[in-house]
């Protein structure tokens, strides 16, 4: 009788794993197919120029409406951050099996900030069904304008820089801080950056805040600060967002993080 030398676990072992991968090939092929889907998209915004906090969520969901005498059944739902830059955008996975050719789907949204709806679509916005639309542009209002803070206004002030990347201003002559004003009467920016005049256009839409600077033209070489104005401009061509930090305003880039933070105060 020949008695081999290889250990008994060894030979086991690429039994055990022919197993393992047959176990595995036969769950992969026993799990169900996801369901095809129609995808409703669209863009959400609302009345007003109020900043929310960073806790507010946009809640969106497409309901089947067909019936008048019925409650209307959601089929999707959607929940994203609402303190962004509008329009927010959404994306609604919808089964097929669940829309009908004939039948009638809404999209609704709220804006929630710790359970309370500020903000409500007033309007239908009809989607797949006999509509055969995939996309929706909803304006949300308010649930109740008396319970609205006042906008704020940032239009037809002085503002002047108070901190840069995060870091303080150090004291300075109040002629020589930096400061723009936002002119509605051709949407004009002004101002300075400590040496050298800014002029240019902007664009301001609810939370959204894009400046662009005019035509290029000889600039004066600053004595002191000219790092600083350069940053200063900088600052102001990347952002995209605005908010409001008590009374001084916050400018933001496009993913929310504070360029530059300004104060009203009268001219010097």
């Amino acid at each position: 009788m020949n008695i081999s030398n290889t250990p008994h676990s060894l030979t086991r072992r690429p039994v055990l794993g022919a197993l393992a991968a047959g176990l595995l090939l036969a769950a992969c092929a026993t799990q169900p197919p996801m369901p095809p889907s129609h995808i409703v998209t669209g863009t959400a915004r609302f009345d007003g120029q109020v900043a929310l906090p960073p806790n507010a969520v946009l809640d969106v969901s497409v309901a089947d409406v067909s019936r008048a005498d019925a409650r209307a059944v959601t089929l999707a739902q959607f929940a994203g951050p609402a303190s962004g830059a509008q329009p927010l955008r959404f994306s609604l996975p919808v089964e097929k099996r669940l829309v009908e050719e004939r039948g009638s789907y809404s999209v609704r949204a709220e804006i929630v900030v710790d359970g309370k709806t500020l903000y409500v679509t007033d309007s239908a916005y009809l989607v797949l069904g006999h509509s055969g639309k995939t996309h929706a542009d909803v304006l949300l209002r308010p649930v109740d304008t008396r319970a609205q803070p006042p906008a704020p206004v940032i239009e037809n002030l002085r503002w002047s820089l108070v901190a840069l990347d995060g870091q303080p201003l150090p004291p300075q002559e109040p002629a020589k801080t930096p400061y723009f004003v936002l002119n509605p009467d051709g949407h004009r920016v002004t101002g300075s950056g400590g040496c050298n005049e800014l002029i240019g256009t902007y664009a301001l839409n609810g939370q959204a805040l894009q400046m662009l600077r005019g035509p290029r033209r000889e600039l004066q070489v600053c004595a002191n600060d000219m790092e600083r104005e350069r940053a200063f401009m900088f600052a102001l061509a990347t952002t995209e967002q605005w908010a409001m930090e008590g009374t001084r305003l916050r400018l933001l880039d496009r993913l929310g993080t504070q360029v530059a933070l300004l104060e009203a105060r009268p001219a010097p």
